[in-house]
């Protein structure tokens, strides 16, 4: 395994969440400033998870079959950095759309590929999986403290050339990444992919991974206005929030550990039940300590899960199915969990206060702990416990 591989994979990570962390703060002021309406920026929020679940299983089946997955990834890179340049042209809502679409479709394949590359290069003897994902979260902070300044002086027209150059480097970093290792000749099988999806196995474990994104809809979508209602002020509001990714990567520098010690399915089930609690408590108390303890947890609720999440994958898809399987467990979780959170969120916002959404959140977790449990037992019973 060549030295340069996981610095490479860091790397891809770094310059991808790079974007979003540009993108999804303040992308909205600049839908705002050209005139969008709050329904209409909206909808255009909700291309990049629509996108999510529709595309990428796509492009790991056809990187399997082909055997050409970094190609893929770097075609991806290009391709959504060319498409977003369409932006600087589009003006009404439908050129708005459409281009954003086009984007999100051409970018949502990349980062799942790269994730079956990054556990090869652990399994490998490399660093294992978390040290290299932690990179993106690190750079999402940055890049969203870093872009604010930038947005303040030169407007809000500045995010798109901020996002255009980030992407620019995303598409630089594609071309570093290693090259696929050699396998058999023949394209593989999609027939048993799709009796492997069937399996109970998987369909509780791929459940449980939407379940679990959709109960941080409310979250995601409603903390900060949840937060400014109770009297919060901005820099609190920011604190919180920035305590919370501190916590991500504490925990996916360290979740490794834990994970030899209790195995994928053990810590993802203990990971639901802190979740659980972590939204029983924003449900409950307005008390900073509270608060405070419930951020901390999202060390468990987001790190730890999708670290385990992501190695489980690697293990239950099989050498032949990896690409397909991390994409398939991205369009589940980042695509399907993310649009009923954040969609079934909005519709119940108004009719109920933020608390009550984070109530209902807390079963949904708890459901999918149970889910979790139930894919564990099944898995121990046939001798396959990962």
């Amino acid at each position: 395994m060549p030295l340069e591989a996981p610095r490479a994979l860091s790397l891809f990570y770094l310059t991808s969440f790079a974007v979003l962390g540009v993108y999804l703060p303040y992308f909205n002021l600049y839908l705002e400033r050209i005139g969008l309406t709050g329904l209409q920026i909206g909808t255009v929020n909700a291309l990049l998870p629509l996108c999510g679940t529709l595309v990428p299983a796509a492009g790991g089946v056809l990187a399997d079959r082909l055997g050409r997955r970094r190609d893929l990834i770097v075609l991806s890179s290009l391709a959504a950095l060319v498409a977003f340049c369409f932006i600087l042209g589009a003006r009404g809502f439908a050129g708005v759309a459409l281009v954003m679409a086009c984007f999100a479709m051409l970018r949502s394949p990349a980062v799942p590929l790269a994730e079956a590359a990054a556990m090869e290069i652990a399994e490998s003897g490399g660093p294992h999986y978390g040290r290299m994902r932690a990179w993106g979260s690190i750079a999402f902070v940055l890049a969203a403290l870093g872009a604010g300044p930038a947005v303040g002086r030169w407007g809000a027209r500045s995010v798109v050339f901020l996002l255009i150059g980030l992407l620019a480097l995303n598409f630089a970093a594609s071309l570093l990444l290693p090259r696929d290792r050699a396998r058999a000749a023949g394209p593989r099988p999609a027939s048993s992919l799709w009796r492997l999806l069937k399996t109970p196995a998987v369909l509780l474990f791929l459940s449980a991974c939407v379940l679990s994104q959709a109960a941080h809809g409310p979250y995601y979508v409603f903390f900060s206005i949840h937060l400014e209602e109770m009297g919060y002020s901005a820099p609190a509001i920011g604190l919180l929030w920035g305590m919370a990714v501190a916590c991500e990567v504490a925990a996916m520098l360290r979740v490794s550990a834990i994970l030899e010690r209790l195995g994928t399915l053990p810590v993802m089930a203990l990971c639901l039940l802190l979740s659980s609690v972590r939204w029983w408590i924003c449900s409950a108390s307005a008390a900073p300590a509270m608060l405070a303890a419930a951020q901390a947890l999202h060390a468990a609720t987001f790190a730890a899960f999708h670290v385990a999440a992501v190695t489980h994958t690697h293990r239950l898809f099989g050498e032949d199915r990896r690409a397909s399987g991390q994409a398939i467990y991205g369009s589940a979780t980042y695509g399907a969990g993310n649009v009923l959170g954040m969609l079934g969120s909005g519709l119940l916002y108004e009719r109920s206060a933020a608390s009550a959404l984070f109530a209902r959140a807390s079963w949904v977790a708890l459901l999918g702990g149970f889910l979790v449990i139930v894919a564990a037992r099944r898995e121990a019973r046939s001798g396959r416990g990962l």
